[in-house]
């Protein structure tokens, strides 16, 4: 969690006001929801106890409350994407400076090694929206775990048992990390066939290659390139088939519980008068809680890729290069590739 420390402490450093403000709001927000089922469940309580006299004005107030409550809601949304965007750019400046910045250090002959410019370019392309999307994935993965407690909190009030369905969220979560952690190995160990065919890429559009080429009536770009995209592919589908194949499997899991606790639910309104106003609080708290469980897994998920390359972002800035031109100071050539969580 090295990375990610100092990542939220970047964050930090780069805009004190906007990484307070985006947090705050987004905690604040992750709490209205279940707010609005616990006035529902108050106005349907009235409703069902028959209240006649003290019903309209009860009404008036449930209706009015609701109101400010989405009116907030709406108003922390824009503030928490606004506080989210200012720190997505300067966080993005602010590496890429410092990147910069190190450059300096490094032994002139790592840029003659075709080991090192693939990985430092790998490094470099990630590392301008990395910072940002772990923004994005930290503040959505804390929204989501806030708003999980609050409504684990209204589940236990009026039913107790059905908060241990929610236990279905931690497969679900390590489903997703393992696979966005995945992603990351096969992205930094392809990452001289990726940088390749960007090279590729770029001199397809160069005017010298472009003459040479039609001269001769060569096809090695497109050879070449095709060559090493089919095999990246074929490595990415053989990723992509695993995981999805896992992570259906937790879905189907999770969807089977869902479904013993709605019967749940309905079972328990057959056996009280008061059960129709707690299943309507109980209902949307399940549909809400497997909504916001599987937010949090991918949010969970998305920071856990973010921070496979900032680590090696971090890694970079604060490795001490040797100018020894025979020293190895990258251990392969180029920033070192993850270690597994």
């Amino acid at each position: 969690m090295r990375d990610l420390g100092s990542t939220l402490r970047l964050l930090y450093q780069v805009d004190r006001s906007a990484f307070l403000v985006g947090t705050a709001t987004s905690v604040l927000e992750s709490v209205l929801y279940p707010l609005m089922l616990l006035v529902v469940w108050r106005g349907l309580r009235l409703v069902v106890a028959g209240a006649a006299e003290d019903l309209s004005s009860s009404v008036m107030v449930m209706i009015s409350v609701l109101f400010c409550l989405l009116a907030l809601d709406t108003v922390l949304r824009m503030v928490t994407e606004t506080a989210t965007s200012l720190l997505e750019a300067e966080s993005a400046q602010q590496v890429n400076g410092r990147i910069m910045q190190k450059m300096a250090e490094v032994p002139y002959h790592l840029f003659e090694d075709n080991d090192f410019q693939a990985r430092y370019g790998l490094l470099i392309s990630q590392a301008s929206h990395r910072p940002g999307q772990l923004v994005q994935a930290f503040i959505g993965s804390l929204s989501a775990l806030m708003a999980l407690l609050a409504i684990a909190a209204t589940m236990f009030v009026f039913a107790p048992v059905l908060v241990l369905f929610l236990l279905v969220l931690f497969p679900l979560t390590a489903a997703e990390v393992r696979y966005h952690w995945r992603i990351v190995e096969l992205q930094t160990t392809s990452s001289p066939a990726l940088f390749r065919m960007m090279y590729l890429a770029q001199r397809s559009i160069d005017a010298t290659w472009q003459r040479d080429i039609r001269v001769h009536q060569s096809t090695i770009l497109d050879d070449e390139y095709r060559f090493l995209a089919s095999h990246y592919l074929a490595e990415l589908r053989a990723v992509l088939r695993r995981y999805q194949l896992i992570r259906t499997a937790v879905g189907l899991g999770a969807a089977g519980v869902m479904a013993l606790a709605v019967g749940a639910v309905f079972y328990n309104v057959g056996r009280s008068p008061t059960g129709l106003a707690e299943a309507a609080v109980l209902l949307p708290a399940l549909v809400m809680g497997m909504g916001q469980g599987r937010s949090f897994a991918t949010s969970w998920g998305a920071m856990t890729e973010c921070r496979g390359y900032l680590t090696q972002l971090f890694d970079f800035l604060q490795h001490p290069f040797d100018e020894s031109p025979t020293g190895n100071e990258l251990g392969n050539g180029g920033a070192p590739a993850p270690t597994a969580a």
